[in-house]
This record gives structure tokens, C-alpha cells and sequence, in this order.
């Protein structure tokens, strides 16, 4: 497993930020996969956010077949990790 970001070059085209949302009522978090192309990424703080996210990518990854996300803690913060969406 690399220990640092895969970096996804693709010229003219810059990588967005998405945001976790959370349903006020239950608590639930809709992650927005489906509307990440190839090299957009999410930030997350802490460990149990990042353990959450790969969770709610296996399941995604049952449902839709054909994309993969990478999520690694960043060299320059320990407390960052990011999710990217390499293909």
C-alpha cells in the first residue's frame, strides 16, 4: 500500500473539494461519490471518519462497479486524510 496520495494528472481539469453531509434527524451521512470524476477528492479530521468512509465505500463499491477511491492520511498533517477518487 503507498504511503502517499496517488496523484492524478489530468490537464485542464482541477481537482473539487466535496463535503460529507449529514441528515440533521438521524445522523446519517450521504457521501458524494457519484458526483466525484477523477482526481476530486474529500478532506476528513479524524480516524473514525476516515474508518467510516471506506466502510460507506465498500458498500458503494458493491453497488457501482468501475470507480476507485484511495483514502491515505496526508505526509504534511497527521490529522487529514483524504479521499480521492483515482479511476
Amino acid at each position: 500500500m503507498p504511503l502517499k496520495d496517488v496523484e492524478v494528472r489530468m490537464t485542464g481539469i482541477t481537482p473539487r473539494k466535496h463535503v460529507i453531509r449529514y441528515n440533521g434527524v438521524s445522523g446519517r451521512a450521504k457521501y458524494p461519490f457519484k458526483g466525484m470524476i477523477i482526481g476530486d477528492y474529500i478532506e476528513v479530521h479524524t480516524l473514525t471518519e476516515a474508518a467510516n468512509l471506506r466502510y460507506a465505500l465498500q458498500s458503494f463499491y458493491k453497488r457501482i462497479k468501475g470507480r476507485r477511491f484511495t483514502v491515505r492520511q496526508t505526509m504534511e498533517d497527521d490529522s487529514v486524510w483524504i479521499c480521492r477518487r483515482v479511476s
